[in-house]
């Protein structure tokens, strides 16, 4: 099985996002820049990690580093509190940070797994963890402040506290992994960062490819080894996920939700639209709110 980009649906302003979920569940391999923790409250996890299996259990957590390829098994009766956050959160003070170690090297140094913190850190660690969940849900004024001083306490934590990670085995690594390294990541952002910038006006592989310094060619091998589809996927998808919020979220016509979102013509979009969720994007808007929507 394939390994598979995920693109996490995070604020633009404030990209970071927690939630739980419980009971039985499968994910499979997958991988993002982001860095995602699993708090697990109740019951067990089987967790994959480039290819090492870790078995969590009640008030364990563990922190997967951007890029890293993970899969994971609930049992039936578990519940896990999960956070995932852009490092772009802390580029302002990570450019002030005076160490040669960035936030990128810090997450790929330190000890992952909460069993080898030890028992102090990892309760303050998961109470932290909670705060931020509490406070996602009862959005009170000032909340996402107090969600970056839970962030920045974390990190804190970890230059101070966190074991350094033992020399890990290569071998059992694959080369897709290995690829993914911090490079690899900065070269993925630009991408992502150029096309959320221009989605709306035409995009070719060739200008994507000039801004980061790739020949087509290399762009486009590169693109598709490390993101699991090729770019003209991922664009139509990216537009396709805007446009689906704009059909939900403003009484435009097609024509002008097309144009919003970069399509060429409105008959592509049409069609590009209903290949990928298997109707047209005027039935889509009205089987999502049917006759309750609400009209201006």
């Amino acid at each position: 099985m394939g390994n598979y980009l995920e693109i996490p649906n995070l604020n633009k302003e404030f990209p970071f996002r927690v939630f739980t979920n419980d009971g039985e569940v499968l994910v499979y391999p997958h991988w993002h820049k982001e860095i995602e923790l699993i708090y697990v409250i109740h019951g067990s996890l089987n967790l994959g990690i480039n290819d090492v299996p870790i078995e969590l259990h009640a008030g364990e957590i563990q922190i997967i580093n951007g890029g890293d390829v993970h899969y994971f098994l609930a049992s039936p009766n578990s519940e896990r509190i999960v956070i995932q956050f852009d490092l772009a959160l802390f580029q302002a003070e990570d450019l002030l940070n005076q160490t040669d170690t960035n936030l990128r090297k810090l997450f790929s140094e330190r000890a992952l797994l909460s069993r080898t913190w030890g028992e102090q850190i990892e309760q303050q660690v998961g109470r932290l963890i909670q705060e931020m969940l509490l406070e996602s849900e009862a959005k009170q004024a000032g909340h996402l402040y107090s969600i970056k001083a839970k962030l920045f306490e974390l990190i804190t934590l970890m230059y101070r506290s966190f074991p350094t990670e033992p020399s890990k085995q290569k071998s059992v690594l694959r080369d897709d992994i290995v690829l993914k390294s911090q490079e690899t990541l900065e070269k993925l952002d630009e991408i992502f960062s150029y096309v959320e910038a221009n989605y709306q006006n035409p995009i070719t592989l060739q200008e994507v490819a000039d801004e980061i310094g790739f020949s087509s060619y290399y762009f486009t091998k590169f693109f598709k080894r490390n993101a699991g589809m090729t770019f003209v996927t991922f664009l139509n998808d990216y537009r396709l996920n805007k446009a689906k919020w704009i059909l939900l979220n403003e009484e435009i016509p097609i024509i002008e939700v097309a144009e919003k979102v970069g399509f060429s013509s409105v008959k592509t979009f049409h069609h590009t639209f209903k290949r990928a969720m298997g109707m047209a994007p005027l039935k889509y808007r009205k089987t999502i709110y049917g006759n309750n929507r609400t009209r201006k």
